[in-house]
């Protein structure tokens, strides 16, 4: 799964990169940028299909019924995409690319929890697919949502996570904003042999809570992991 990211740019430098620019009520809204831990129900930055040539500020995570109860959904299975009815409704207008330049995971070593922040090599912005939608707030206005599309772990980074987000190559940001997404499409995106140039490090459990946002998060912490050896090797 994918739920911590940073965007550790700011909003001039992602308009003079990509061209696009912020909507100046959402920059007044949000204050979205720079941010060095983003979590669930804090806002992303994405562009959408309609409007590729503005920034829009979507908050992390749709709310969709199971039975009687409201759960939060922040990432959605590409391998799923076609089968959920949550998102099925979707795929025709609300696909968007989110930003990012980096995000974290965790890796399980025994009982211990491991944070690690990953990176494409050269230092770019990562662009993930997603969807977003808008929902009404309880004080009954729209608000933007976007949940982040993922797929299975390429092998270099497996042994931190199973899933990661869907990092989208020049060629399938185009085909993901515009065009015709169907089986072919989610098996070629989902192909786990297809390698991105990614750089994954170990930093500070400081991350493990939301409440801390700051430059130290995505500092390198080269502590050494010990694995436990299995006593029946």
């Amino acid at each position: 799964m994918c739920g911590r990211a940073t965007l550790t740019k700011n909003e001039a430098e992602l308009e003079e990169k990509f061209g696009s620019t912020f909507y100046t009520e959402d920059i007044a809204r949000y204050n979205p940028l720079p941010s060095y831990n983003i979590g669930p129900v804090q806002p992303l930055i994405f562009i959408n299909q309609q409007d590729p040539h503005h920034f829009q500020v979507g908050i992390w995570g749709w709310t969709i019924q199971i039975g009687s109860l409201p759960k939060l959904v922040i990432n959605a299975r590409m391998e799923d995409i076609l089968n959920k009815k949550s998102f099925i409704p979707h795929l025709a207008s609300g696909r968007c690319i989110i930003l990012m330049d980096g995000y974290y995971e965790w890796m399980v070593n025994n009982k211990e929890k491991i944070p690690f922040r990953i990176t494409s090599k050269e230092g770019d912005i990562l662009k993930i697919a997603g969807l977003w939608r808008e929902e009404l707030t309880p004080y009954g206005l729209k608000e933007k949502k976007v949940v982040v599309i993922t797929r299975p772990a390429q092998e270099d980074i497996r042994f931190i996570h199973t899933r990661m987000p869907l990092i989208l190559t020049q060629n399938e940001e185009k085909i993901w904003l515009s065009g015709q997404i169907d089986q072919n499409t989610v098996e070629s995106y989902c192909n786990a042999e297809k390698i991105i140039n990614l750089h994954q490090y170990r930093v500070s459990s400081k991350v493990n809570s939301i409440r801390n946002n700051d430059k130290t998060l995505i500092l390198p912490d080269d502590k050494p992991i010990y694995y436990q050896d299995n006593l029946f090797d």
